[in-house]
């Protein structure tokens, strides 16, 4: 078994933190250093400091202090951290690689850390680098390196998914505070990591002599996964050095001033409203101190997030987005440079123009790179939403705009704006509710009630409107099909010539097809939540089937799909589970070897009871094509199908379980039970199964019965099938029983969030669709039994893939029904 397979299944729960020694051994030496030597609050004393910790803007100190410093905090507030960044980092690799190699981890780590700090200071000072020289104090203190370093060490016990995203997040996370932050101990944290995830390259080439990642170029997947990762990590940046207030000093910390909106102080209010405490009193309230300033401060970095993960899922509007974002970053930043070097009143020095260099020529490069970045990989953010996407989100942004822009104008000429500003002002304060990053230049405050209500808070309205709707536009995909019909006509042909028992699934509605280039094979799939849910595994000839389900991959990722095949056999082990897919249970197949099947002894007694008193009622089975199907017969079939469907609180499910809709199909047989009088008392369809264009077996699909019906009819007609099938095929399948519940999984993997998931949603419809019933009743036909699997990559897509396994069964669920599963899933759940 892999090392990891999955981060909660490492240290999830108290019960894995008690079996972390060294960590909390780790935790202990930190606290008991701190809490004997008085430095919980405030940090240790200064000739503590002197002895334990690494001296930066002094001599270096004692030998030892480059391991000491990592036992000592700064305060109460550092204490946390460095206990927090203790439990990650050395308790996952605690977890992976075991005590002795984690704690060896964290000491070598903090030791060669600390190393590189004192170098990199060294450095700074001789060549009179106005950052590296100080580094926010004389001395350093925290176990940021020796964390970092364990974490990243670990990596090399991780599998290829885990190891890659982890490696990116620990480089992104340090290189993010080491960049906007940048005191000391972000610089030490940065070089643990880039020092433990070598360690861990060399510690997986050298000990455990596995092969190390080629250095090839990045798969499309990876490629958006760290384009996205990057712009996340521009967006965040500004944030935090806002939130460190002062202890910024990093390269990038002035980003902040050109990428967030600035609330004016109180002086500057007070000015603007010529002391008038009224209108003090309303900008505190509703204007550019309020509540609603705040928020706007954070639209910028929402709306960077909600770009990175369009990037990470290849979306070309996140792509367009984040460039024009980063260009207009760019310009701001160009003109903010020239207009503060261009002041007749600023004289430059070179003290001045070491600072521009350090922080500004840094603050411009930042954008530049990262459209640089953007526009080497345009090709690989290529997916494009619905037409009817881009229409809802066109036309909403521009009534929005319009009207902001209408109202704003309206009202700040009625209540006597114009005589205290300009029309240059209006444009100005109109870029500030339109635009969510700082404008160039300075801008007059509104006077008014409604005026500043639509200043202070329109801005939030408009851009939160449009986040909601760009990340609804993710959720929305450009059909790849030119000609449906024709697809659904090919998936068809491809029918005939082979397919699983399941495969004649493929042709229902709401399916979208993907077909190999030589078009010999094909997969069928539903998008929901972002998750291609196959409907079972590829169809057309067998031997063609493997690569079609890796061309399948290949057509996901480039869509920014999260692959999913879901109810398929064992066969896809071979081409998914090496390209680190795991399995889990889904459902079981019921089989029945109809060339065996007698109905003699004693456990198909209620078969030949059903088969008895159906002889007793002059109820046969006839057989029929939906389209020669009598007009009275159909009309029957109608009537019972609503009266099941009306006694139920949600609508008809879908996906792998047939309506009426699906009898119609002309290759699609029905057996009905009919007595003399013409009664349907029940129906049943079956589904073909071909290879090489021969009928080799039957599956069950629709099944249903009138309530005033004779007790056993379902026994009837499946047992009807048996004797006439017999004849023609080996074996029929009753289907699988989805949602009823599942096994272990047979695979590697943590599997219990979509376990849950499934758990919770089977025992909520078992009231009104009968699942765990309807596997027990198969059971009466003497089954053969096999495993129905679904097969997915990513761990952490797991509620994604449980919520898109609901949609595709439960397509039509208004909100109200929608509530209404929800409380019977929790109040199941509780009685559970």
């Amino acid at each position: 078994m892999s090392a990891a397979v999955g981060l909660r299944g490492k240290i999830g729960g108290l019960a894995g933190v008690r079996r972390l020694p060294v960590t909390l051994g780790l935790l202990a030496v930190v606290w008991i250093s701190g809490l004997a030597t008085g430095s919980i609050l405030n940090g240790p004393r200064q000739d503590l400091l002197e002895q334990v910790g690494l001296g930066l803007a002094v001599e270096p100190g004692p030998w030892w202090s480059v391991l000491s410093s990592s036992f000592f905090a700064s305060s109460l507030l550092d204490y946390l951290a460095c206990s927090a960044a203790i439990l990650v980092g050395v308790g996952i690799a605690e977890r992976t690689m075991g005590a002795l190699p984690a704690l060896a981890a964290f000491i070598g780590g903090a030791a060669l850390s600390a190393l590189v700090l004192v170098a990199l200071v060294t450095f700074g000072t001789d060549a009179s680098d106005q950052w590296l020289s100080f580094l926010g104090g004389e001395y350093a203190v925290g176990a940021y390196g020796g964390a970092a370093a364990a974490l990243g060490c670990s990596t090399a016990t991780l599998e290829a998914l885990w190891r890659r995203r982890l490696r990116t997040w620990l480089l992104a996370a340090t290189l993010m505070f080491a960049l906007f932050v940048g005191v000391a101990q972000t610089l030490q944290a940065l070089a643990g990591a880039v020092i433990g995830i070598l360690a861990g390259w060399a510690f997986r080439v050298w000990v455990l002599r596995r092969r190390a990642a080629s250095l090839h170029s990045s798969s499309l997947r990876e490629t958006r996964f760290l384009v996205g990762t990057v712009v996340g990590v521009f967006a965040l940046g500004p944030l935090l050095t806002q939130l460190t207030g002062t202890l910024d000093i990093g390269p990038l910390s002035v980003v902040s001033e050109v990428m967030l909106q600035a609330s004016p102080g109180a002086d500057e209010v007070r000015e603007a409203c010529d002391n008038d405490s009224s209108c003090v009193t309303l900008q505190s309230v509703v204007g550019v101190q309020s509540f609603g300033a705040a928020i706007l401060t954070l639209i910028p970095v929402l709306l960077l997030l909600v770009c990175a993960e369009g990037l990470r899922r290849g979306r070309r509007l996140a792509y367009r987005l984040t460039l024009v974002i980063q260009l207009y970053l760019a310009v701001v930043t160009v003109l903010s440079i020239l207009q503060y070097t261009t002041d007749p009143g600023v004289e430059l020095g070179s003290d001045d123009l070491g600072y521009l260099l350090l922080y500004a020529v840094p603050a411009l490069l930042a954008p530049v790179i990262i459209a640089a970045l953007l526009a080497g990989n345009r090709h690989k953010f290529q997916v494009e939403s619905s037409d009817a996407g881009y229409r809802l989100l066109g036309r909403t942004s521009l009534v929005l705009a319009v009207a902001a822009i209408l109202l704003y104008v309206l009202f700040w000429f009625l209540e006597g704006n114009p005589g205290r500003s300009s029309l240059l002002a209006l444009a100005g304060q109109l870029t500030h509710i339109l635009v969510p990053f700082p404008v160039p230049f300075v801008v007059e405050l509104p006077q008014g009630l409604v005026s500043t209500v639509i200043y202070g808070l329109g801005g939030d309205v408009i851009w939160l409107c449009i986040l909601i709707l760009v990340l609804n536009n993710f959720r929305r995909y450009r059909s790849s099909a030119t000609d449906p019909a024709a697809d659904l006509g090919h998936a068809r042909e491809l029918l005939h010539e082979g397919g699983g028992t399941l495969s004649w699934m493929a042709l229902w509605d709401n399916n979208q097809y993907w077909f190999t280039p030589d078009r010999s094979a094909g997969v069928a799939y539903q998008v929901h939540n972002g998750v291609a849910l196959t409907v079972a595994g590829p169809f057309g000839a067998r031997e063609h089937h493997a690569a079609a389900a890796t061309g399948f991959l290949a057509h996901c990722a480039a869509l920014g799909l999260i692959p999913c095949f879901y109810s398929a056999t064992a066969d896809l082990d071979g081409p998914l589970l090496p390209r680190g897919f795991r399995k889990l249970e889904v459902a079981e197949e019921t089989l029945l070897n109809v060339q065996s099947m007698t109905f003699q002894g004693k456990e198909w007694q209620n078969v030949r009871t059903a088969l008895n008193r159906a002889g007793k009622l002059s109820i046969r089975d006839h057989w029929y094509r939906y389209p020669e199907m009598p007009p009275g017969t159909r009309a029957q079939l109608a009537e019972i199908s609503e009266e099941w469907v009306a006694d139920k609180a949600l609508p008809e499910m879908g996906f792998t379980l047939g309506g009426l809709n699906e009898l119609k199909d002309p290759e699609v047989l029905c057996c009905v039970a009919v007595d003399d009088d013409g009664l349907v008392h029940g129906v049943t369809s079956w589904l073909p199964v071909f290879t090489n264009g021969t009928v080799t077996g039957w599956t069950l699909d629709f099944m249903r019965r009138r309530t005033t019906g004779f007790k056993g009819v379902m026994e009837f007609l499946i047992a009807s099938a048996v004797n006439r099938f017999k004849e023609e095929v080996t074996q029929i399948s009753l289907s699988g029983s989805p949602l009823a519940g599942s096994g272990p999984d047979s695979g590697d993997g943590d599997h219990s969030t979509l376990d849950k998931v499934l758990a919770l949603l089977g025992n909520a419809l078992e009231p009104m669709y009968g699942f765990k019933s309807l596997a027990a009743f198969k059971s009466r036909f003497q089954p053969q039994h096999r495993t129905l699997f679904m097969y997915y990559q990513d761990p952490l897509a797991l509620p994604s893939i449980g919520l898109a396994v609901g949609s595709a069964y439960l397509p039509g669920l208004s909100p109200a029904q929608s509530a209404g599963l929800l409380r019977q899933m929790v109040a199941r759940e509780q009685a559970v």
